[in-house]
């Protein structure tokens, strides 16, 4: 049979489709007090973000003052330093203040009591920072005598076995005569001491 033999095939009309006008259209009114579906879309949403004006000033970040006051022991100013903590960090000490008003000073890192060695960027910086004329039996930070170095060393070991500040005082002969020197060593770090700060001064002439 080909294919202009075959019947005519003709789609009635209106086949498959029920007439609109028998339908019932009814809206079921909202129940009181349901919340619909986008309410709780939108409180689901952030919040836009909030962005500060370019002419507004950043709020400054609070800043703990490190600066020691003028007449502020070492222990003392230590003890600030360290805010209720075991052990302050070596980094809040800045030479720039403390060269000021503790010029004799010698930092030892240390890896234990039995391994101290000088910091020479700290001895380095406390120089260019030390006044004109002060400190210089301590030039450099490296004292002038070995018994005194010895001494020094001894109290920073004991510093780092306590994990506390040590006080001492001693005679020495030195070029300038016999004289009574008090060192202050105090330890920093975190779990562990891993720098002892140490401020030495020439009190008075021995008798």
């Amino acid at each position: 049979m080909r294919i202009d033999d075959l019947p005519d095939m003709k789609t009635p009309e209106n086949v498959g489709f029920a007439s609109l006008a028998d339908v019932s259209l009814q809206r079921r009114a909202v129940e009181r007090g349901k919340k619909s579906d986008i309410t709780d879309a939108l409180k689901s949403m952030r919040p836009a973000p909030q962005y500060l004006h370019p002419d507004a000033p950043a709020e400054p970040a609070r800043m703990r003052d490190v600066t020691p006051a003028a007449t502020t022991d070492i222990v003392e100013y230590w003890d600030t330093l360290r805010a209720g903590v075991p052990l302050p960090s070596r980094d809040l000490l800045q030479v720039s203040d403390l060269a000021r008003r503790w010029p004799n000073l010698i930092l030892f890192q240390c890896a234990a009591a039995s391994d101290l060695r000088p910091d020479t960027a700290f001895a380095t910086s406390l120089r260019a920072h030390r006044p004109s004329g002060a400190g210089a039996e301590f030039e450099g930070g490296v004292e002038i005598t070995a018994l005194l170095s010895q001494w020094v060393l001894s109290v920073a070991r004991d510093t780092v076995a306590k994990s506390a500040p040590c006080r001492a005082a001693s005679k020495f002969d030195t070029v300038a005569g016999r004289s009574i020197y008090e060192i202050a060593a105090l330890p920093f770090g975190a779990d562990t001491v891993d720098h002892v700060l140490c401020s030495i001064e020439r009190e008075s002439p021995a008798k």
